[in-house]
């Protein structure tokens, strides 16, 4: 993880979020379509998301940790646990 002041490295940060993405998503036995469906996104924004080539917003990492039965804190806490060795 960055130091506080240095610059977060952004395919990084679109992995760790990838990761726990598709890690909780599984956890609650959601395919892709039942996501988006639930949180009002595409599934190709899904699937983009859960391969890291897109960015994910604030309003759309809320939506996904809602539909998780997670709040966006926790969806945090767990993209910063996938970046652990």
């Amino acid at each position: 993880m960055p130091t506080p002041h240095q610059q977060p490295d952004e395919d990084a940060l679109r992995k760790m979020f990838a990761k726990a993405i598709v890690r909780r998503r599984a956890e609650c036995a959601l395919s892709q379509e039942q996501l988006a469906e639930s949180t009002g996104l595409s599934t190709t924004y899904i699937s983009l998301l859960e391969r890291g080539r897109r960015n994910l917003t604030v309003l759309s990492a809320a939506r996904i940790a809602a539909a998780c039965g997670m709040n966006l804190s926790e969806l945090v806490h767990l993209a910063e646990e996938q970046n652990l060795p």
